[in-house]
């Protein structure tokens, strides 16, 4: 397969009519993030597959960037979905579906006592910063370079690639990101010791900070000890202490990374696994904090937080949760298969790549599995190298051609419905397209 591009495009032509048909109507058809020749357009999911508009079948490692640990179409999810809507998609008041899904998330979040549901990981964090604004009655937050919280103005930021690494600096991520919105962040470097300097330094400041447990651009277990001397700087410094459990929550335990790490901060974020396919996010968290939500009880002191939204709790995504979790929590040997399949995909990949000198390894945390194109460590976002970008962009089409869909985030993320001969086509399919991309190849 001499130009992947050329073969890519003529797999995809309905996809590329179409994309040229709404680019201009719809200038992000998806998000921002999905990196190929251009987009391809999905007709259905079943299981561990995708088929898209051409009629080209894919083994999936997005799973809806981590909505799907049970797989595209479950049948207990589609069951529920189908039996809710039945009585009615969406009333704006108060229905009973909340409560089961919130009792779930409660018993398996190691930091929860109280639960509030909205439509997005980015509304939960949203939501939860505002929370912790009011609850410790300062504005600014602390976030790690590396990481992604959603798409609201208060996290929308990166590290200034020119600051030095144990003070890093936030800029914007993109245009329209107001400066108040970015002097209001203080940038910390992800496992390095200079971040709990800086959070002591900053304390009289902070309303909370916040850190994915295990970042999707940088999966690693390794994070552990960083987490938990986290933790116990915050608490020492009187700050609270947030993990955006949107991807890990229900994906590296039931629990989550609070389970697996054996760590308990103040709040919590959701999203993705929780809904089981559906859009919804959640802040869980100590009563103290989540009770700042109660506008009746908290209007006398002012001290309410407001949060609303026609869809949040809607009794269709609520049920489509209940089940996925019910299923997650009877069925606890999905998270042991998970956890063989992270392990396989990082050790065998990597095996390859070490034997034949290839510049690139696989960085894992269970499901949640990212491979980089580079030889050196991987600490933080510093040191990520771009010199293989355009072999990466060449392998991820031919991957695509291997008949494997990995999203253009690169975080591949594997599912129940995955089975040891999927993995096995995976695993075969990464060591074809590292053999034929070419800049590997010179790399080497």
């Amino acid at each position: 397969m001499a130009d992947p591009r050329t073969e890519f495009s003529r797999r995809t032509r309905r996809s590329r009519e179409l994309h040229e048909r709404e680019k201009s109507l719809i200038p992000m058809a998806v998000v921002g993030t999905v990196d190929m020749p251009y987009p391809i357009y999905i007709a259905e999911g079943h299981g561990a597959r995708v088929v898209d508009v051409d009629g080209n079948e894919y083994i999936d490692l997005s799973m809806g960037f981590g909505c799907h640990v049970l797989g595209h179409a479950h049948p207990v999810v589609v069951e529920a979905v189908r039996d809710a809507a039945g009585r009615g998609v969406q009333f704006g008041i108060h229905t009973p579906a909340q409560e089961p899904l919130a009792r779930l998330v409660v018993e398996a979040s190691r930091c929860a006592d109280a639960v509030v549901f909205c439509n997005s990981g980015t509304e939960a964090t949203m939501y939860a910063i505002r929370a912790a604004r009011a609850h410790r009655g300062r504005t600014r937050v602390a976030l790690f370079e590396g990481a992604y919280h959603g798409a609201h103005d208060a996290v929308l930021v990166k590290t200034d690639e020119d600051s030095a690494r144990n003070l890093p600096r936030a800029v914007a991520k993109g245009a329209g990101v107001p400066r108040t919105s970015v002097e209001q962040v203080l940038m910390l470097p992800y496992r390095h010791e200079a971040a709990f300097e800086l959070i002591r330094r900053h304390a009289d400041e902070l309303a909370v900070v916040m850190i994915e447990p295990v970042q999707g651009s940088n999966p690693t277990l390794a994070c552990r000890d960083f987490l938990a001397e986290l933790v116990t700087v915050c608490r020492e410094a009187g700050v609270l202490v947030l993990f955006d459990e949107v991807i890990t929550g229900f994906r590296l335990a039931y629990g989550g990374a609070q389970e697996e790490m054996d760590l308990q901060p103040d709040l919590a974020t959701y999203g993705k696994t929780l809904g089981g396919g559906m859009p919804v996010g959640a802040v869980a968290g100590r009563a103290e904090v989540l009770s700042r939500f109660d506008w009746h009880r908290q209007a006398a002191s002012g001290a309410q937080v407001f949060s609303g939204g026609t869809f949040g709790g809607n009794p269709v995504t609520m049920s489509a949760g209940v089940a996925t979790l019910t299923h997650l929590k009877r069925h606890p040997e999905i998270y042991a298969d998970l956890r063989e399949h992270g392990r396989r995909l990082r050790d065998e990949i990597g095996a390859f790549c070490a034997e034949r000198g290839l510049p690139a390894q696989v960085m894992s945390a269970h499901s949640m599995i990212h491979l980089r194109f580079q030889s050196g460590p991987v600490r933080s976002a510093r040191d990520v190298d771009r010199r293989f970008a355009a072999a990466e962009k060449e392998f991820y089409t031919r991957m695509m051609l291997e008949g494997v869909l990995v999203p253009g985030d690169h975080l591949a993320l594997t599912s129940a419905a995955h089975s040891t001969r999927d993995i096995d086509r995976v695993i075969a399919a990464c060591q074809s397209a590292l053999e034929a991309t070419r800049g590997l190849r010179r790399a080497a």
